[in-house]
């Protein structure tokens, strides 16, 4: 055929690498040789790896993680390391066949230089980034080959960008932070945070492969889903590589279980700079909506999770396709898009999941399907990136799909085959398999006046007495507030001016589907400190969590990393919505053309990696720049806001702009927290500058340490809150395991101190706990085995004041969707797990026990939710609902006092206890307030009672849905004497192999109760940390974490239970807190150098 013009021709690192029609090379499982700068240390690993943990694996160095070790390993980070790994002549031989051959590289960490028998080739300096580069002309045909991979310590690296830098920017700094990280395209965390150590480790996080290719080949494919009033218009971009000869054939792209499908011929340009380059072509099917199930998230009765598979077939014209593999002819399908069968294609119905679920998942996403049956039939899927498929005949040593765990690389469990390929493919066709759901997303921000109308229709909301923020005041202190006129003219304003647009309080909520959704979750980091260690399980477990903690919102934090494929699939299933930060945090970036394009590349490559999960709900352009502003001690940025504006705004215009090239409907907002946008147009994008924690606008972080975390009118009445926070360390048995308790536990101790990166944590600690909790006068006696139980305390009580002041915050934002003053319709606490053993504001910690607060997190974001709350000198009662329609609740109030006993259980006692019950009906989507009523009249239902001495519990019970439960002291528990329990285990019985019920009794009223299971059990449980009833006896159920337990496994010790009471028996208390000599506003804002 003769040349033609090509039909799209990307960036040389194109969106993936992948081949057909010859011979692949996987490199993973070879033996590479790993070595450091001076070739002091040769190890031999396969990959993913990397040197930490390498060496530790090999006992050149100790658990990094374990006591000191982060220091005592931070000279891996200063080294050069260096992986290289031989191919045979023979191997080589079978590639050099082809017409071309591309070396791709699916994650390096993170500035290397790559060079092929001592040639370099390509060089990295992008984490986030797959990179491929065509070697044909450095490969010996006839004789064996060396590739070699050089990972230069990006700790260095950044401190050289940095210091050549034609100006300063300055880098956020935590407690034992190093580097610049805003000078590389790394993870910011790696160089440590205010949650987390620093390894700035080094490794490849990727799979590497040579593939070799004649001929044109289906690789990948990106959606863009635009919705119409009657159905969704689809733009499906397929991406194939192309020889240089070219090629022609018929794409073939279908939804099989709703018949759609469009069929085209295709004929690619042929020259020489075919090589290494990515083709597009686009395809066109609309789906009218009653063709389809909408998705839905969860967290209510919204609606199934709704997935189609979307089919790719690619038969070259000539082609003779083997039945399992679709084409335009075995489909049935004629080119008008007519008569697609889905019963036709061997792949229409099965789950994508289902066909490829890996027992790892590596950082780039990586899924290979191997078949030697017939030769070697090669299936990859890397991270939505690039599918394809081969039929090759084997190639001597290069079957390496499966790949065990070895010493060597622990925690990459290898890549097995999955049950039900997703991909197919022959000698001569491609096709590949991806998943679609339809759902709309719409960010709300409108009028306060006509918000309220959208939401609360016939309702009326509630009102309360709020604490009045001084924001004219504000504004003027910090002398920039600014907002678009009409005729769109930059303006200052003064505050709430109604006559310039932007200056009228705007509603900040999520319409899914058209519903306006109440959006409750947490933030996520990265989960593991190595990406390579990262498993589906881990992603599984930690993701499980959220779940069953009623979550339907996740923040991929912008400080840490892309998530694996694994982590996107999980939320597609399971209903979990995802707010996608691109990675930059905290610091501002240069903005030279270099470091644009690489972010430009970044974005595109991840955008269309995410393009095809309807969990991804909308992206965010970084973390918390555009709160730096305000931090008190970032001088350097508040004194030249102009020239870091101006950094900024061309940041964020590409990021926005790459993510729009790949989907034009995606929402975008520039940053967490954000005051929101005034121009977002296709042409334009400019957003609302000023004080950032005005609650009249966008969404807002709140970190306030030394405020009473327990009283609500501390937190802002915000539209949307997507950080807030208050810490506590790891479970008792999760924090031993780190370090070695008879030397290190103390409080104040080194080891505790080094295991906090927020600094003066210890004295806010305790004046926080002393608001509310009986302290001892002395924490470190003489006495070690009293100083260890005392520190055990510490760690005890530091949990529940973290419960209690998460259940303070999410029950207020929660009730606030029905206030008109506020109409806060989303939260996410920080943070949802950990990296490592030490203080953080996780509610999973790095073992996966559940700490109290997920347990409160649970209770609070339960899709019926009732809430006792003290407001002054009254109760009042409030029923949170997430159902779509009205229902009706039975709602019920104890009186319980501690002079209840076990003994006097009669049924008088618990008619005393029950002063009241009665019905409400509760709208949906709504926060009713159902009761209001004097602490004095509630307490005069039962003789005795004061607030020092009985307590409340409200239940709220509606058909088909978990009874919700809220508990209400009237008293801090520093002011109430509380007698001995007798707290105790009644009974343990195996309920399933793998649940377990315990019952939990008490003499008298016991409060802040914790069931816990000891070694070598591991789980987690239906509900915890909560006040028991001397006349109710308590059953929760265990749900084990190692798989099926028998009896034997439930011997006496098994499960342990204390209280408050345990907590609490000292001899002399210490006074009333007194506010220390230090503050922080913000988590970040004391270790921000200028």
């Amino acid at each position: 055929m003769a040349c033609r013009p090509l039909l799209c021709s990307l960036m040389a690192a194109w969106l993936l690498a992948a081949v057909h029609g010859a011979e692949v090379m996987r490199l993973d499982s070879k033996a590479w040789q790993l070595t450091n700068g001076n070739g002091s240390i040769a190890l031999s690993t396969t990959i993913p790896a990397y040197p930490l943990e390498v060496l530790r694996t090999n006992g050149v160095i100790g658990d990094p993680l374990y006591r000191y070790g982060e220091q005592d390993s931070r000279w891996v980070a200063y080294d050069t390391w260096t992986f290289t790994v031989q191919i045979t002549a023979e191997e080589t031989a079978k590639l050099a066949s082809q017409d071309q051959i591309v070396l791709f590289l699916g994650g390096v960490d993170t500035v290397a230089n790559v060079s092929v028998n001592g040639q370099q080739v390509l060089e990295t300096n992008n984490f986030h980034r797959h990179w491929s580069v065509p070697v044909k002309k450095y490969l010996m045909p006839a004789a064996p080959n060396t590739i070699s991979i050089s990972i230069a310590p990006a700790y260095n690296k950044s401190i050289e960008y940095r210091d050549a830098h034609s100006y300063h920017i300055p880098t956020l700094y935590n407690t034992g932070s190093i580097g610049a990280y805003n000078f590389v395209r790394k993870p910011a965390f790696d160089f440590g945070w205010d949650w987390g150590p620093a390894f700035a480790a080094s490794g490849i996080h990727g799979s590497i492969e040579l593939i070799a290719f004649s001929s044109p080949t289906l690789t990948g494919a990106y959606l863009a889903q635009e919705a119409t009033d009657n159905g969704f218009k689809l733009k499906i971009t397929s991406q194939f590589l192309v020889p240089t000869a070219g090629g022609e054939g018929t794409l073939t792209v279908a939804i099989p279980e709703i018949k759609a499908v469009n069929i085209q011929d295709i004929e690619f340009g042929c020259g020489p700079e075919n090589d290494g380059d990515i083709f597009e072509v686009s395809s066109e099917i609309f789906v009218a909506k009653d063709q389809i199930q909408l998705w839905w998230p969860a967290g209510g009765n919204y609606g199934p999770h709704k997935l189609y598979n979307v089919t790719f077939d690619f038969a070259p014209t000539g082609a003779e396709c083997s039945p399992d593999t679709p084409t335009s002819d075995s489909t049935g399908a004629s080119k008008d898009g007519k008569g697609l069968a889905p019963d036709s294609n061997p792949a229409a119905g099965n789950s994508a999941a289902a066909a490829a679920s890996p027992a790892s998942a590596d950082s780039s996403g990586v899924d290979v399907d191997l078949d030697l049956s017939n030769g070697l039939n090669l299936g990859v899927n890397l991270g939505d990136l690039v599918d394809f498929n081969l039929n090759l005949p084997i190639i001597g040593s290069i079957l390496g799909g499966l790949v065990p765990a070895t010493p060597s690389n622990p925690g990459n469990l290898g890549i097995p085959k999955p049950n039900n390929p997703a991909i197919t493919s022959t000698s001569q066709c491609s096709s590949l398999q991806k998943r679609i759901g339809f759902r709309t997303v719409e960010l709300v921000q409108e009028p306060l006046p006509q918000a309220i109308k959208s939401l609360f229709g016939n309702n009326t909301g509630f009102n309360f007495s709020q604490d009045t923020v001084d924001i004219d005041g504000i504004l003027s202190a910090e002398g920039w507030q600014w907002a678009m006129d009409d005729k769109g003219d930059w303006t200052m304003f003064p505050g709430l001016d109604p006559n310039v647009k932007g200056a009228v309080p705007e509603s900040y909520y999520f319409r899914i589907n058209g519903i306006p959704i109440y959006l409750k979750g947490a933030n996520v980091i990265p989960m593991t400190v190595i990406p390579s260690n990262t498993t589906t399980e881990v992603i599984n477990t930690m993701l499980t969590a959220a779940l069953e903690a009623n979550q339907n919102l996740l923040r991929v934090w912008g400080g840490g990393l892309y998530h694996p494929q694994a982590f996107y699939d999980f939320c597609d299933e399971h209903g979990i919505l995802i707010w996608q930060d691109a990675m930059f945090g905290g610091s501002h970036y240069p903005r030279d053309p270099e470091m644009l394009q690489n972010i430009w590349e970044e974005i595109t490559q991840q955008a269309e990696r995410l393009s095809w999960h309807p969990s991804v709900a909308l992206w965010c352009g970084n973390n918390e720049l555009e709160l730096s502003y305000e931090w008190p001690n970032n001088t350097m940025v508040r004194s030249n806001r102009n020239m870091f504006v101006t950094d900024y705004m061309k940041n964020i215009q590409t990021v926005r702009k790459a993510i729009k090239k790949v989907n034009p409907s995606s929402i975008f907002v520039s940053s967490s927290p954000t005051k929101g946008a005034l121009v977002d147009t296709p042409e334009d994008y400019q957003i609302r500058w000023g004080w950032i924690s005005d609650t009249r606008y966008g969404s807002v972080h709140h970190y306030e340490y030394l405020a009473d975390c327990e009283d609500f009118r501390s937190y802002p009445a915000a539209k949307f809150v997507t950080e807030f926070g208050w810490q506590s360390y790891p479970l008792p048995e999760t924090y031993a395991a780190a370090m070695i308790p008879e030397t290190d536990w103390g409080v104040g101790n080194p080891m505790n101190e080094f295991r906090n990166r927020r600094t003066d944590v210890t004295p806010q600690f305790l004046y926080q706990y002393g608001l509310h909790f009986k302290l001892p006068k002395e924490w470190n006696p003489e006495d070690p085995k009293e100083r260890m139980s005392r520190f055990k305390d510490y760690l005890w009580i530091g949990h529940m004041q973290h419960m209690r002041c998460y259940e303070t915050a999410l029950n207020y934002w929660r009730r606030l969707r029905s206030n008109p003053q506020s109409i806060t319709m989303g939260v996410m606490y920080w943070q949802l797990n950990d990296i490592w053993a030490g203080a953080s504001w996780s509610s999973v910690d790095i073992s996966g026990r559940w700490k109290p607060v997920h347990y409160a997190v649970k209770r609070s974001y339960a899709p019926i939710a009732v809430q006792a709350v003290r407001d002054y000198g009254k109760v009042d009662i409030f029923i949170v609902s997430d159902l779509v329609n009205p229902v009706n609740a039975t709602v019920k109030l104890q009186l319980v006092s501690l002079n209840d006993t076990a003994a006097s259980c009669s049924e008088g006692t618990a008619a005393a206890q029950n002063i009241m019950e009665f019905t409400a009906t509760v709208p949906g989507l709504f926060a009713s307030r159902v009761l209001s009523k004097n602490i004095d009249d509630l307490l005069a239902l039962r003789s005795g009672c004061s607030v020092s001495t009985c307590y409340i519990t409200a239940t709220a019970t509606v058909p088909e849905v978990a009874v919700s439960e809220s508990q209400l002291w009237l008293a801090p528990f520093r002011d109430i004497s509380f007698p001995n329990p007798n707290l105790r285990i009644e009974g343990v019985k195996l309920a399933s192999p793998e649940t377990v019920n315990v019952t939990v009794a008490t003499d008298v009223p016991a409060a802040l109760v914790l069931v816990s299971e000891t070694d070598p059990l591991l789980g987690h449980f239906d509900d915890n940390a909560f006040s028991v009833n001397p006349c109710e006896r308590r059953t929760i159920t265990f749900m084990s974490k190692k798989g099926q337990l028998s009896d034997a496994d439930l011997v006496p010790s098994a499960f342990v239970v204390e209280s408050l009471y345990d907590h609490s028996r000292w001899e002399e208390f210490a006074e009333a807190p007194t506010i220390p000599a230090i503050g922080v506003a913000n988590k970040v804002n004391d270790v921000y150098p200028s």
